[in-house]
């Protein structure tokens, strides 16, 4: 009667020492893709930002709605304080974006998107240009991406599972954001960063989701 205790024993201690291996530590998830937004989410944020974003210290609240770009289908998501963004329906790749008088200010070819599927260690770049509506100039954009973590982040609107996405764009800019594909938020949390030699000059953002509605 005592060889099967001991053998049941030998068991447990084998299925413990086998969960602490690092082989059996579990690997982050992959995001298959973007879960799109739902018309109607209405989404705050607490923005605070200095030097060439602008001084800046309050709520924006973004209203996402069906729209169209160009004659094609979008997302837009448009905001009182910011003025409106423009997004691939397909791809939530960011297409334009609007002055709070509606104009076109700048707008993207192609979109500027995450790649899918993505997962902690990829990384991939991307050429854009970039078209200034003001003066109609057109000029390049390189993007640089890391997805550096997974982890479950908590802000004021909750706590959600997300990816840190590093990316470093051509003129110095280096953006830091919290992404929840499953959750359809583009942003849980970021800071932007630009250098002194950045083309608007230095400056630095940070903003964090203080709600989210659901229509």
């Amino acid at each position: 009667m005592n060889a099967p205790k001991r053998l049941f024993g030998l068991s447990l201690l084998g299925l413990a020492t086998a969960l602490f291996l690092p082989g059996c530590v579990t690997s982050p998830p992959v995001a298959r893709e973007f879960v799109g937004m739902k018309e109607g989410t209405v989404l705050v944020y607490h923005r605070k930002s200095s030097g060439s974003y602008g001084t800046f210290n309050d709520q924006v609240t973004w209203l996402n709605s069906l729209g169209t770009w160009q004659g094609q289908p979008a997302m837009t998501a448009a905001s009182a304080q910011a003025g409106t963004q423009v997004y691939d329906s397909k791809t939530h790749g960011l297409v334009a974006m609007l002055g709070r008088d509606g104009k076109p200010a700048v707008s993207y070819d192609p979109p500027i998107a995450y790649r899918w599927p993505m997962k902690v260690g990829d990384s991939w770049s991307s050429q854009h240009k970039v078209t200034l509506h003001a003066n109609g100039r057109t000029v390049p954009l390189t993007l640089n991406y890391k997805v550096e973590a997974y982890d479950r982040i908590t802000v004021p609107a909750g706590t959600f599972n997300a990816y840190l996405v590093v990316s470093t764009d051509s003129n110095g800019e280096v953006q830091r954001v919290w992404i929840a594909p499953a959750d359809s938020l583009s942003v849980v949390k970021r800071t932007l960063d630009r250098p002194a030699t950045h083309p608007q000059g230095a400056g630095h953002l940070e903003g964090e989701l203080l709600s989210r509605k659901l229509p």
